[in-house]
């Protein structure tokens, strides 16, 4: 299907669907980009890459960057906690289908993860009928709910029983699920073994301090270890400098994602186009 009338099938579709509203709706933006329209606001999708020890480009991670109509910026952050509960779901799904959208115009046949955002309500409400849509958008698109990451912030407040169960429901149809800026609010190994996710991301404080801390760098170094006895992933976010960097790889973290890494771009950059850019492509 072309994609003018692919996005025209997809605005009909959402127009009747749970979260349908008045002027929402996608559009091209050009050869390789899709706009949505939501609540008066246009939204864009920025990727951020992740790479793996090696080299690797493994993931993108989405980003949604915010403009009013006559072009002014606005933080996506402000905007969720402006929002209430069911907005905010409603804005998680939109942003889910325009990450997709413009993930899967600009892959060409590469292989890789999309990584989403979500807040815990979203979570506990996400795979049910509302987002058939979704699932449906990714077959369309050729992907698999397997190279989604569901990427949520556990401040170790939620319900750990109830979080976990939709981590569970989320994993059983078969998405990966991480655990976003683990160590900003709590380290509590019995909580991440019961939530029992995918992917472990480091909150920016922890490589923060390794990398200028010796005794720090030693309660990195231990905290990887557990994480990974209990066979997940980790992921070392916020590199900004070499110092953080060799820090991270000393930890035993397995993939990298920052700035000095690549920067959120509109495009899914590859490893010789962050290169390129003078991003730390090469790992080593």
């Amino acid at each position: 299907m072309p994609p003018h009338d692919f996005i025209q099938h997809l605005n009909l579709w959402l127009r009747s669907g749970p979260d349908a509203h008045g002027g929402d709706r996608f559009e091209l933006a050009g050869p390789r980009e899709v706009h949505a329209h939501f609540r008066g606001r246009v939204f864009r999708s920025l990727f951020q890459p992740q790479i793996r020890r090696g080299g690797e480009v493994v993931c993108h991670e989405a980003f949604l960057q915010v403009l009013t109509r006559d072009g002014a910026g606005v933080s996506p952050q402000a905007l969720f906690e402006q929002a209430g509960d069911d907005e905010a779901i409603a804005l998680d799904r939109m942003a889910f289908k325009l990450h997709l959208l413009n993930f899967a115009r600009q892959r060409s046949g590469q292989e890789g993860l999309l990584a989403l955002n979500l807040g815990p309500q979203t979570l506990l409400a996400f795979g049910g009928e509302q987002d058939r849509l979704f699932r449906a958008l990714l077959g369309d698109s050729g992907l698999s709910p397997r190279q989604v990451v569901l990427e949520v912030a556990d401040h170790g407040f939620e319900d750990c029983a109830s979080l976990a169960a939709a981590i569970a429901r989320c994993r059983g149809q078969g998405y990966r699920v991480a655990i976003d800026n683990f160590g900003r609010f709590s380290c509590d190994m019995e909580r991440l073994e019961t939530l029992a996710p995918d992917i472990v991301k480091l909150d920016r404080c922890l490589i923060g301090h390794a990398g200028h801390l010796g005794f720090a760098r030693r309660v990195l170094v231990e905290l990887c270890a557990e994480v990974r006895r209990l066979g997940m992933q980790l992921v070392s976010q916020s590199i900004e400098s070499r110092q953080q960097l060799q820090a991270a790889m000393a930890s035993g973290v397995d993939i990298f994602q920052g700035h000095l890494i690549g920067r959120p771009a509109q495009q899914c950059l590859s490893l010789g186009q962050l290169a390129a850019r003078g991003g730390c492509g090469l790992v080593a």
